[in-house]
């Protein structure tokens, strides 16, 4: 039965989490996170244009660190340490990292301590930093895409500032979008109601990794708006559900697919192949709302019916007993917003034809969403504009970087997202900073920077982890046709047929530097080849091959104030 699969239930506010004992913040904050899986290191944060200010409570009477790194090492990192004695009287200072050995302090001390106690849950600091210090030698830019939190502690008072113990275990990483505007709603809707997309019970393998995929078919619920969604975690299961994603499927038959599960990406594949990802949610994800007047329809006359969830569990230590009932959870309401959202997809079409060259460190791979692919939007739905006001961008294990760049009449915008510290465990839709205005003219480019150092053949792109993805998801209002603007390259100034690239990447000694610097300095020139489809909009027979674009003017982002 469909209740055993997907469970209607009545609206209830849901706590984050226990409150933890001992643990009360100088102030309201409305953004916290546990940074460690035994609860110990807890922080509390708050922004705005210029200045962020953290509050962090430790399960300590030592010294406590916390700072920021590009990569989630030790090294190099912007880091602050500071303790309270005994009598009351605290220490603190802003240091960084010059090599895997205690940090040194910074000649300009530009992290200011608001307030420093012990209580009994242990130590408690509060301080504040500018986004942007000035400080390029020493200290690190907050990036409105992810950050790399970096926290320690030890257990007892160094002895003086240059005697800070070695942190042994009591240390981690996080991946956090410290500056992300997502941000609980006070209070939902009355008539709102939520739908869980649930795992059933799932007996986990004792594999590394699995991914387990669950089909879905929506009851007639009539027409709803989808205002938010979050994770549902089994207890116990948080550090092995790795990442979950809802994709709404075009299939003949949803009845017969209705309720079937597998292994995700075999080859005798238990469930149909579907792209369309609606919701994405990974380790570290919060709950999204959407604006208070715009909602995703779900349920509609002209929505799709089948859903297919993707979770990815890892288990590093081979558990036995894992059995997961881990899901997605959508908040809906019968009372339609003023504007309904759409999800457009741009970046690269996933096949084998996105390349990612062997041996590179820094490899950027380009797409295109063009400016004649959204006229047909714009045109089909006779709309003049769109606003978009969150993005989901999507790499697999080789991405570093991710920027979705924003184009009218060839000149370069602001980006509408980029994550110079992309982080394939911490995906998220985020909100854009301000919405953006799409208009008649613009066009997008979706630009990944890959490290494919320590492989000696391609990685390719493809549906599995191991293989690749360059995707930028963008929820957006009104809602038009085009829901897919995709491109990938049609290698014509290449020494082979568009039809024989599988054979040239198997066949191709990748471990010639010559050919991989071939491939590197032409594959930017080559054609591209456009899809451009929606739920009512199909492609014309012709495909669309357009030159990569000329563009006139980059942009420049204006200098930082370092008043």
């Amino acid at each position: 039965m469909f209740k055993d699969i997907l469970l209607l239930v009545c609206f209830a506010t849901l706590a984050k989490g226990a409150a933890i004992a001992g643990v009360k913040t100088t102030e309201t904050f409305k953004r916290s996170t546990i940074l460690d899986s035994n609860e110990n290191y807890i922080l509390f944060w708050k922004f705005n244009a210029t200045h962020i200010t953290f509050e962090v409570h430790v399960r300590t009477r030592g010294w406590v660190g916390f700072g920021l790194s590009t990569n989630g090492k030790m090294f190099p990192a912007d880091v602050i340490v500071g303790w309270v004695n005994d009598d009351g009287t605290s220490h603190f200072s802003d240091r960084h990292t010059t090599g895997h050995s205690p940090p040194v302090m910074d000649k300009s001390q530009d992290w200011h301590l608001l307030l420093a106690k012990e209580n009994e849950f242990g130590t408690v600091m509060k301080f504040v930093r500018r986004i942007n210090t000035c400080d390029d030698t020493e200290d690190e830019v907050i990036q409105e895409g992810t950050s790399r939190v970096i926290f320690a502690y030890g257990t007892s008072d160094p002895a003086n500032e240059n005697a800070v113990s070695y942190h042994g275990s009591t240390r981690g990483t996080k991946s956090i979008a410290l500056l992300s505007l997502n941000v609980e709603l006070e209070n939902l809707p009355s008539d709102s109601r939520h739908y869980d997309f649930l795992n059933r019970n799932y007996m986990v393998p004792s594999e590394p990794t699995t991914y387990w995929c669950v089909g879905f078919k929506l009851p007639p619920i009539g027409k709803h708006h989808m205002i938010k969604y979050e994770a549902v975690v089994t207890p116990g299961n948080e550090l092995n559900v790795h990442h979950i994603l809802l994709y709404r499927c075009k299939v003949n038959n949803p009845d017969y697919w209705n309720g079937k599960a597998g292994i995700c990406y075999n080859r005798q594949r238990t469930l149909p192949e579907c792209g369309n990802i609606i919701i994405a949610w990974a380790i570290g994800g919060e709950p999204f709302y959407f604006p208070q007047d715009v909602g995703f329809s779900i349920g509609g006359p002209e929505d799709e019916v089948f859903y297919i969830m993707e979770t990815h569990f890892d288990n590093p230590t081979r558990r036995t007993d894992m059995i997961d009932d881990s899901g997605i959870r959508i908040t809906i309401t019968p009372t339609l917003r003023k504007h309904e959202a759409g999800m457009l997809e741009m970046g690269h079409i996933v096949s084998y034809h996105q390349v990612i060259p062997p041996g590179q460190k820094n490899y950027v791979s380009n797409s295109y969403c063009s400016d004649q692919c959204l006229s047909k939007g714009f045109t089909q739905s006779n709309l003049t504009s769109f606003k978009i006001i969150g993005a989901l961008q999507h790499s697999h294990l080789l991405g570093r970087a991710i920027t979705t760049r924003h184009f009218r009449n060839g000149v370069e915008l602001k980006p509408l997202m980029q994550d110079p510290y992309y982080d394939f465990d911490f995906q998220e839709v985020r909100l854009v900073p301000e919405e953006r205005t799409v208009l008649p003219g613009d066009s997008f480019h979706v630009e990944c920077t890959y490290d494919s150092m320590g492989h000696t053949k391609p990685v390719l792109g493809g549906l599995s982890t191991q293989e690749e993805m360059c995707l930028t998801f963008a929820y957006y209002y009104p809602k038009m046709g085009i829901s897919k603007c995709v491109s990938q390259p049609v290698y014509n100034n290449f020494p082979f047929q568009y039809d024989q690239l599988y054979h040239v990447i198997e066949t191709v000694d990748w471990t010639n530097k010559s050919v991989v610097d071939y491939f590197v300095n032409h594959i930017d020139g080559s054609m591209i080849y456009q899809h451009c489809a929606g739920e009512h909009f199909q492609e014309p027979s012709q495909p669309l091959v357009l030159p990569p674009p000329q563009n006139k003017q980059p942009f420049q982002a204006p200098p930082p104030d370092c008043s």
